[in-house]
């Protein structure tokens, strides 16, 4: 019996690694890559936003990004001609300081989620997209991105 949980495990675990796949290259060609950190005008509101130039003639989804240990969504869009992936990662400290600590775990239902660790080892200008191509879920990883100005928002100056 343990030998054949043992082989289960083993199965599972090569099926998870399987999900995410890299095979070549992609179908997509990432021209120019930037990210800026942004802080908003209510404290403790901040992100970082990753902008990619990129061309491709093939149908590709965009599903999540990966970043500096991160997890964040990813969109395509169309500007001045161009055709961008924008990333938005999401490092708020606001979430956290509302953590409800109480001897009744009803209590605690509501408190954020701890942060899970990312599935890649990334450096500082690195990322991770996941995509979707031909119903086949795969990873890209984009080396070299740029830092550009940090921007604040605040209340009175939308941009």
């Amino acid at each position: 019996i343990m030998k054949f949980v043992i082989y289960i495990c083993m199965a599972l675990s090569l099926l998870t690694c399987k999900s995410i796949t890299s095979k070549g290259s992609p179908p997509f060609i990432i021209q120019d890559a930037t990210y800026n950190e942004w802080v908003g005008g209510r404290e403790g509101v901040s992100g970082i936003k990753l902008q990619f130039n990129y061309t491709s003639d093939q149908d590709v989804s965009f599903d999540k990004i990966y970043f500096q240990n991160k997890e964040g969504l990813i969109k395509s869009n169309e500007k001045d001609g161009k055709t961008y992936l924008t990333g938005h990662i999401d490092t708020s400290k606001r979430k956290k300081e509302n953590m409800i600590l109480d001897i009744d775990p009803k209590k605690e239902m509501n408190n954020p989620l701890p942060e899970k660790k990312i599935p890649f080892e990334l450096k500082e200008n690195e990322a991770v997209i996941i995509y979707t191509f031909k119903g086949e879920s795969h990873h890209y990883k984009v080396k070299n991105i740029k830092k550009k100005e940090k921007r604040s928002f605040s209340r009175n100056n939308k941009g």
